[in-house]
């Protein structure tokens, strides 16, 4: 899940309006049963926003008062993310899926304020099977414009349908459709690992086709840390009926023991230790956003799992994995601030044997040093994260 960007809240504080996807309170809902109904009304209302994107319940801001940022200090009914979780828990909501919703909590003007953020997926429409308060069973509601659904009614019927062609992808484009598809990893016939094509079980008409007649054998900083350092790449290509949606490759390693789709590559541009003449001390990593197609495929190749280790496991993250965008953003952030943490003296000495290998007649020691470099930031940035729970 992502964070929440303070400058986008304070942004809607001075746009002195509620909207289609957030909503003020001068402080937290009562603790007494017409409370917790208008706080349950209000998530599932959303939840199923038409924007199809987070929705903000922005609490500790008076919108009587010139939209005043009052704070949540000192208020009894101030609730976390866990106590929402709880309240949400025993709920019928239909089909069992409920939505997710967290709570944090920002400075702004010397005053702490809370933002329930009611993050946005494909589940909709959320609706209850049974009632609970004052909130109906059956009953959609949504958000329009700065309005939620009158808690006794129902939404209009374009609206409820909009709902439901987003939870079915029908709102979708074909490349966000494969990117939905490609979630539903349990549902792919995977062959991988011969001549046939890759295909969804529901939906053949999407498939992984993989030419295997045009695979090479290369080398990458990830090599030596596979008992089989060899490297084969391959086309891949994601197709929808015969229209190539997206084009990539994939890599067998160790052997032919795992297959694994190309990464993404980006440089942190540090200066993180001294580089022969005509070569710079940036670092250089792999990754794979798991928002993103290479992300998604990556999860498909794993079955979920998001293993990238052959015949044992390994200390050094050869490949980062991150949720989504604001998560790699976070991380880039982290170690431009803290690259100076990592003693690389210490993992030249520990990874000598890989650090040592050659490749074609040249020595490898640089990339294969960036990439535990970016290893170690992981590592420290992943621990930073946790605390910050």
């Amino acid at each position: 899940m992502q964070k929440v960007n303070q400058d986008e809240i304070w942004d809607l504080i001075q746009f002195a309006q509620e909207g289609s996807y957030w909503d003020y309170k001068r402080e937290w809902y009562a603790s007494d049963s017409k409370g917790k109904g208008d706080m349950l009304h209000d998530i599932i209302c959303m939840a199923n926003n038409l924007e199809s994107r987070d929705g903000y319940i922005i609490i500790g801001v008076d919108e009587e008062q010139d939209f005043d940022v009052c704070g949540v200090d000192k208020d009894t009914n101030r609730r976390n993310t866990q106590n929402i979780v709880d309240f949400l828990r025993d709920k019928k909501f239909a089909g069992g899926i409920r939505p997710t919703v967290s709570v944090e909590s920002m400075l702004l003007e010397d005053c702490e304020i809370d933002v329930m953020v009611v993050h946005s997926d494909r589940n909709t429409p959320y609706y209850l099977t049974e009632r609970v308060l004052s909130v109906h069973p059956n009953n959609i509601y949504t958000r329009v414009q700065d309005s939620n659904t009158p808690i006794n009614s129902t939404a209009d019927f374009y609206h409820v349908e909009m709902l439901w062609k987003r939870r079915f992808g029908l709102d979708a484009s074909i490349k966000e459709k494969f990117l939905i598809l490609l979630d539903q990893y349990e549902e792919w016939e995977h062959h991988f690992d011969d001549m046939r094509a890759t295909y969804h079980s529901k939906f053949p008409e999407f498939r992984i086709e993989v030419d295997y007649e045009d695979r090479s054998e290369g080398w990458e900083p990830q090599s030596p840390f596979y008992l089989d350092p060899k490297m084969y790449f391959t086309p891949l290509r994601l197709m929808y009926f015969n229209t190539i949606i997206f084009e990539t490759g994939i890599i067998d390693v160790d052997g032919f023991r795992l297959y694994l789709p190309y990464s993404q590559e980006r440089v942190l541009d540090i200066n993180a230790f001294d580089a022969p003449s005509g070569m710079d001390g940036s670092v250089h990593y792999y990754y794979y956003n798991l928002s993103e197609m290479p992300g998604k495929l990556f999860k498909l190749m794993t079955s979920g799992n998001l293993n990238f280790s052959s015949r044992g496991i390994h200390d050094v993250w050869l490949y980062l994995v991150f949720e989504n965008d604001d998560e790699h953003e976070r991380f880039r952030d982290f170690s431009y601030s803290n690259y100076s943490q990592v003693d690389i003296t210490s993992l030249k000495v520990k990874y000598k044997r890989p650090l040592s290998q050659i490749y074609d007649g040249n020595p490898m020691e640089i990339r294969i040093l960036q990439l535990v470099i970016a290893s170690e930031l992981y590592k420290l940035w992943q621990e930073d994260e946790q605390e910050l729970e």
